[in-house]
């Protein structure tokens, strides 16, 4: 049976954190499940997420699980997570990610009011760790134009939107875009190719911008996926960047990634990442650095993956997250 709007989450060794996020949509879909189907795919986790999917779906059983036993990198999951799915309109959830009371609602009278539209993007709140203060939660997009932008220009949502769509949750996307989008070589989009996908998928569409925070975006100390930061977001984005542009998506995408996305600061940050494993980053240093700009930024590369102790790192880490709950 069809669905209307598909919430499909992937997940790996994460269940607590899961079994919050979908405690919060279960309640929201369940009176409307005949048209809403949230789907979890299960990365062959190894923390008991299997079972507790299983004692879910006993309660509730019209809850789609796959508890997949062969795991997948990344990109290939979230495509892994969409084919299970049957909506008109596919949300890929994050698994620690929190809907806003009333998201499904609002979600199902959107597409009603913007039948034409086909890729959607919503503003969020932040939050970090368990047991946030609602004063600790910030506004991602901090400005209000209206209750919407409605672009007509790809290339003009990109350009303003880049970073922050890199949120996958926050992005609603038809089925005819992702299945045109497969078409597109995103396999140096590491981390990102779901991106890569929705972009070339909705080309020559029109783009909603949605100004209500919908969701909250929990960020967590432990990522699954966080040991690959570095690859994702210092190879990940710059190869996005110049496809799109290649593509006529993404008018002069490097230089937009360099100015407004890789800033001084967080490029030390995810250095200071990958010193963590300088046995698995060191073979990556000429690549990161081929991106960069100017003599000081090539040279951070190194020095800094070679150099800095890992700790350091995981100590300023320790101290943010510790400072944002």
């Amino acid at each position: 049976m069809n669905k209307l709007i598909s919430i499909a989450i992937p997940t790996l060794n994460r269940r607590e954190l899961l079994k919050f996020t979908l405690s919060h949509f279960i309640s929201q879909i369940e009176p409307v499940k005949d048209n809403v189907e949230l789907v979890v795919c299960n990365n062959a986790s190894e923390d008991g997420t299997d079972k507790m999917l299983t004692e879910l779906k006993k309660k509730y059983d019209w809850l789609v699980i796959h508890n997949c036993n062969e795991r997948l990198p990344l990109g290939d999951n979230f495509k892994r997570a969409v084919s299970f799915s049957l909506g008109k309109y596919v949300i890929l959830w994050g698994d620690d990610d929190i809907p806003a009371p009333g998201l499904i609602g609002y979600l199902i009278d959107l597409v009603a009011k913007l039948p034409n539209i086909s890729l959607f993007y919503f503003n969020r709140l932040v939050g970090y760790e368990e047991g946030n203060s609602l004063k600790a939660l910030t506004l991602y997009e901090n400005r209000y134009d209206g209750i919407r932008k409605i672009y007509d220009d790809s290339t003009e949502f990109i350009t303003e939107n880049f970073w922050g769509a890199t949120f996958m949750s926050a992005m609603m996307f038809t089925r005819e875009v992702w299945e045109r989008g497969l078409s597109f070589d995103t396999s140096s989009h590491y981390g990102f190719e779901f991106m890569g996908i929705l972009y070339y998928g909705n080309k020559g569409g029109n783009i909603d911008y949605e100004n209500y925070p919908l969701c909250i975006q929990r960020k967590v100390a432990k990522r699954a996926w966080g040991t690959d930061w570095p690859i994702y977001a210092l190879l990940g984005l710059p190869n996005m960047s110049k496809d799109l542009e290649k593509e006529g998506l993404f008018d002069d995408g490097l230089n937009v990634w360099n100015r407004k996305y890789n800033k001084f600061i967080l490029f030390c940050y995810i250095l200071m990442s990958a010193a963590t494993d300088k046995k698995k980053f060191k073979p990556y240093c000429s690549q990161f650095a081929s991106y960069q700009k100017g003599v000081l930024r090539k040279a951070l590369v190194y020095l800094i993956i070679y150099l800095m102790p890992g700790f350091v790192y995981n100590l300023s880490r320790k101290i943010l997250f510790s400072l944002k709950r």
